[in-house]
């Protein structure tokens, strides 16, 4: 009987263990989740300001439908470069 009330008493001292890492973990997610959230916003907020200020800075020296051509492909190259760094690396095995 005595070991049986221990092996309860272990298995309940695990399982709150258990349920504090998973705790711990979960809210470690949520807060790296978050911060890559405000990361990827600040990021976009950049990115618009930096196409403003090189649309307003161009838009004094050349016509404006020239400078919109040069933003189309500034912004083309930074998504192009965008996606090229999101392929999956290949791997060489030799």
């Amino acid at each position: 009987m005595k070991g049986l009330a221990e092996l309860i008493i272990s298995f309940f001292d695990l399982l709150e263990a258990e349920g504090q890492l998973l705790r711990h973990n979960a809210l470690r997610t949520l807060r790296t989740a978050m911060l890559l959230g405000l990361g990827l916003l600040f990021g976009a907020a950049a990115l618009a300001f930096f196409v403003a200020a090189l649309y307003k800075a161009l838009s004094i020296v050349l016509h404006p439908a020239w400078v919109l051509c040069i933003i189309g492909l500034v912004c083309a190259g930074i998504a192009g470069g965008l996606l090229w760094m999101s392929l999956p690396k290949k791997r060489h095995t030799q």
